[in-house]
């Protein structure tokens, strides 16, 4: 007869022995997985910076990256905007698409550009921008307070035209630079409310054979074979009117020698 105390040891070991018999996959976790996006706290400016490696089989990247730019530009998973995309072909295909997005789209996005594929590697970074930001905001007010003072002197009705002239010029340059400012501050504000994430896709590609370095190499000599020629001939090219040139004077020089020569042989 079972006590309590070995009942309990039995049950424990039995749901153990079901834990460890469930079934639990390849073990390999998506590619988007434990990759969010990232806010900054109250009071900090902090820009965000994601890159994130995946390796897709050989087919399947230059297809997937154009999902991916298409799901940026369609805004399928929050305001995104495409800032870079680099392509590369050959026996080891490589690709990557650079985006400004939304931190709650980075997620979702980076796991449908890794569907069906391996991450192999991320990383997150942030620049720290309060320096740049009170840069523009003391920026900002100093053009407001010479603004300020620039209308009311043109506000005076003592002036003369040239001084008058000479406000408005100032004027002018103030609120060309306000705009600037603007301009500055906007760009700072949206990197500080969007990640930058770079998503670089990338295959082990097959194995070169003997045949193909072969080809490969001949291809190559063909090509410096081809670029060596034209080198040449752009030489010859060249030097062609400096033979026309140094020929009829080689040929005077040589007679004004000889002639010399027999003049002093007589002597």
């Amino acid at each position: 007869m079972l006590t309590p105390k070995s009942w309990f040891l039995a049950t424990a070991l039995a749901l153990l022995t079901l834990v460890g018999c469930s079934p639990s996959g390849d073990g390999r976790a998506p590619a988007g997985a434990a990759l969010q996006g990232e806010m900054a706290q109250q009071g900090a400016f902090l820009a965000y910076e994601h890159s994130v490696g995946i390796r897709l089989p050989v087919e399947q990247v230059e297809p997937r990256l154009a999902a991916v730019r298409d799901a940026c530009s369609s805004q399928r998973f929050g305001q995104c905007d495409l800032l870079a995309i680099e392509q590369s072909q050959g026996h080891y295909q490589a690709a990557s698409i650079t985006v400004r997005i939304t931190p709650a789209g980075v997620e979702p996005l980076v796991g449908f550009a890794g569907e069906g594929g391996e991450l192999q590697s991320r990383h997150t970074r942030a620049e720290d921008l309060a320096q740049a930001v009170s840069d523009t905001e003391q920026q900002r007010q100093r053009l407001e307070r010479q603004q300020k003072t620039l209308l009311q002197y043109q506000a005076r009705t003592d002036l003369s035209v040239s001084d008058m002239l000479a406000l408005a010029r100032e004027l002018a340059e103030v609120e060309v630079q306000l705009a600037g400012n603007a301009q500055q501050s906007a760009q700072q504000q949206r990197r500080l409310t969007t990640n930058l994430l770079t998503l670089s896709f990338s295959t082990e590609g097959e194995p070169v054979g003997r045949l193909a370095r072969i080809g490969d190499a001949a291809s190559g000599m063909l090509d410096n074979a081809t670029e060596g020629a034209t080198e040449a001939l752009k030489l010859l090219g060249y030097g062609i009117p400096f033979v026309i040139i140094l020929f009829p004077l080689a040929l005077l020089v040589r007679w004004l020698w000889r002639k010399a020569s027999r003049a002093r042989n007589k002597a």
